[in-house]
Formats: structure tokens, sequence, C-alpha cells
């Protein structure tokens, strides 16, 4: 199983039970939304009065969801993709709502709602997983990004960018705790419902406690394609199309 903490500096952080983090930072993304919604306010301030749009405005209005709506497919298949070539097959996903209510902020939704459209990204997730036979599931993620793996502390912790401090000497990457966190809470509830298409000792291993992390994988968004940082100068690995997957994991004869 894997857990996902949702941003919009980092976009999806993920943590899954075989020890795998990957970590897809989307700062210059917002950054380019941002410009377009500046530009697009700037041609509104210039409208005659009584008329609220025009076509250059609608244009831009495309253009800013198509940038957004490609490079969310294109995270969905390459998360997913992923995590089915791990053997997961439960995703959960922190639901925004009491996250929101205590830590709200104009910056905060207009990122989590108007840029990355949780909703729809939540919705474009589960479908895209219905593909890999796996399955979504939104729980609340409350206080996950605040309380400390370490010494279990929510109070004491500070977070600044990307890194999450404690008194007590802990200190990492504050949206991968997080989503380790938000596993390590729903592991144990949810362990009963866990089948993965790998061995038995694999699965009874995998119950029992998130195995040791690896290093985070991070990855950048390149208008195209989501790319590992330190390889981003090498073509990405060609994927499976899981349409041509049996269950049994044997890849279906004829071109895809």
């Amino acid at each position: 199983m894997t857990a996902l903490d949702i941003g919009a500096n980092n976009l999806v952080a993920c943590t899954t039970t075989t020890g795998e983090q990957y970590l897809y930072e989307g700062r210059e993304l917002f950054q380019r939304f941002r410009e377009t919604t500046r530009e697009i306010a700037q041609l509104q301030s210039k409208l005659r009065e009584r008329r609220y749009s025009s076509k250059r405005i609608r244009r831009l209005y495309r253009k800013r969801t198509r940038r957004r709506d490609h490079a969310q497919e294109a995270l969905c298949r390459d998360l997913l993709e992923r995590l089915y070539t791990e053997g997961v097959d439960t995703v959960y996903v922190g639901g925004l709502t009491d996250v929101l209510e205590t830590h709200w902020s104009v910056e905060t939704n207009a990122k989590t709602h108007n840029f990355w459209a949780f909703k729809q990204f939540t919705e474009r997730l589960a479908c895209t997983a219905e593909e890999y036979g796996i399955s979504v599931e939104v729980r609340s993620e409350a206080w996950t990004s605040q309380e400390c793996p370490q010494c279990g502390s929510t109070d004491r912790t500070t977070r600044h960018r990307d890194t999450l401090t404690c008194p007590c000497g802990f200190e990492a990457h504050a949206d991968l705790t997080a989503s380790a966190t938000f596993l390590k809470r729903h592991q144990n509830s949810s362990s009963s419902g866990l089948r993965t298409r790998h061995d038995v000792s694999r699965q009874r291993q995998t119950k029992q406690a998130v195995r040791p992390m690896a290093r985070p994988v991070r990855l950048e968004w390149d208008s195209h394609d989501w790319l590992e940082v330190s390889h981003s100068h090498r073509p990405k690995e060609q994927r499976t199309d899981p349409s041509t997957v049996h269950r049994d994991g044997n890849v279906a004869s004829g071109e895809s």
C-alpha cells in the first residue's frame, strides 16, 4: 500500500510499504500558473465597462487549464506505473477538508483548489488507478504534517520551507515525512485488505511494518513528462501499457 501527501510546492509526496518514496515537485508549474493568472487579471482590468471577458482572456484560461490537466494526467500515469511495479494495490490520499480548516490561508487555497484542483486530481487518480487494478481511498491526514515520527510531538515541531524539525533532534523533508506518517497511521487498520502481486513472504513482511526508506526519487515537470531530477538528461525508460499486462504479470502479445 502507499500514502500520498498532496500539496502545491510539492504536488505529490508518496511513501510505500516497500520502502520507496517519490516526490513530484511543483514550484515551477505553480509559478507558470500564477503568471498566466496575472496576465488574465491585467487584461480584465483593461476591459470596457460591463465587459467581463475577451477572446484573448478565454484563450489564456484554456491554455492554463490544458497545461495543468496535462501535468496531472502525466503525473497519475507515471506514479501509478511505479506503484504497479512495486506491487501496490491500495493508495491512500489525504483529504484536505480538516487540514484547510486548521491551516487555511489565501495562498494555500489558491494552490490546492485553483491551481492543483484537488478534487479533480483525486478523481483522475482513481480513474487511472482502475486501469491498473489499484484502489484509491481518501482518508483524513490531520496533523501528519506536524507530527514528529521520532517522538510523536505535534506542537513542538517547526516547518521551514521543505524541512520539518523537532527539538528531539529529528529533521527531514516535511512532505515525505507527512506521507510516511500518514501511511503508518492507516496501515494497521487496513492491513487485512492488503493484497499484492508479490510472494507471500513479502506480503507478510509488508503487513508488519513500513520498510526502511530508500533514497527518495525526485521528479520535475519539463512541460511534456515527469523526469527524475538526477537523470533528467537521460530519456525515460519505456513503460509497460497496463492494457497489455495480464493479471499473472505476463505481457500480452501484439502491439500496444
